[in-house]
């Protein structure tokens, strides 16, 4: 008798756990699926750049915007400097696409005018 007890009150505890794995495992699979429907298939690259928008791209957003806002030049690289802006605004919250960004601010930065 108290074996059929120990049985089915372990049961009972195992039996959530292994619904919350489940439901977790099913979450993350949807998740793959969405990210993998864009056209990539590279999901762990996709992944960290996610996080990495998510942790690093406000901070770098502001130092490449700072850099290269218009009002910081008086020549003719106003126009050039509100296109990378206009760039940099469209990829806040992208990562990768403004670390591609601040290498072209570097280009600009050190370009010197004629």
């Amino acid at each position: 008798m108290k074996s059929k007890i120990l049985k089915v009150v372990s049961i009972i505890t195992i039996v959530p756990f292994a619904i919350q794995f489940i439901i977790k495992q099913r979450k993350k699979s949807i998740l793959r699926k969405k990210v993998l429907a864009d056209g990539t298939n590279d999901y762990e690259g996709t992944a960290k750049n996610i996080a990495n928008s998510i942790s690093k791209s406000r901070s770098l957003y502001k130092e490449l915007i700072t850099k290269v806002h218009p009002n910081n030049f008086n020549d003719d690289r106003i126009e050039l400097a509100t296109e990378l802006s206009s760039k940099i605004t469209k990829a806040k919250r992208n990562y990768e696409e403004l670390i591609k960004l601040k290498i072209e601010v570097e280009e600009f930065i050190n370009t010197k005018t004629d």
